[in-house]
């Protein structure tokens, strides 16, 4: 018996001490991009970080769009599956949206960069919890039926809506 509908969501920071190829890419596309795309907020180079730049400019949170835009094709290469999240059986588990923010950055200083990237499972199927694991099915055809187990964590967040009705 399936006890609701849920959505996992895990966020990545990535900064200067970057592990993997695909954060470093993502640090240094962003910080290029940031670098680029933030000239018309720094008034007269009088702001340097993004902080200052969205309290002088609310259209500098547009930054954030700007910056996701420019790792697209990285993001694209993950194929769906959410970095450092995976079942029981080490198959990564499938997001169906990733959504970048840019947490800090300053332009005279390359190391204060700091982005999130927010990761979101499709609607998953709540069968059970059993200790610290959750028993889930993924709601889409080509994936659907087919149980596996996440273990619980501090970083993984839970989405229930309470709109929709088990059949």
């Amino acid at each position: 018996m399936a006890l609701a509908y849920i959505n996992l969501s895990l966020k990545q920071y990535i900064n200067f001490m970057c592990r993997t190829d695909f954060e470093r890419y993502v640090f240094h596309q962003t910080y290029r991009e940031f670098q680029k795309q933030s000239k018309p907020y720094t008034q007269n180079q009088l702001f340097h970080t993004f902080s200052q730049m969205v309290q002088e400019n609310e259209k500098a949170y547009s930054l954030n769009q700007k910056l996701e835009s420019s790792v697209m094709d990285m993001m694209d290469a993950l194929k769906h599956k959410i970095p450092g999240l995976n079942d029981s059986q080490g198959q990564s588990v499938l997001f169906d949206w990733a959504e970048l923010h840019i947490l800090s950055s300053d332009l005279l200083n390359k190391a204060a960069h700091v982005v999130s990237i927010t990761y979101t499972s499709p609607k998953l199927i709540l069968h059970k919890i059993v200790d610290d694991y959750l028993m889930l099915s993924y709601c889409a055809k080509d994936n659907f039926g087919d149980i596996f187990m996440v273990k619980r964590n501090d970083e993984l967040v839970i989405s229930y809506d309470q709109n929709l009705q088990l059949a």
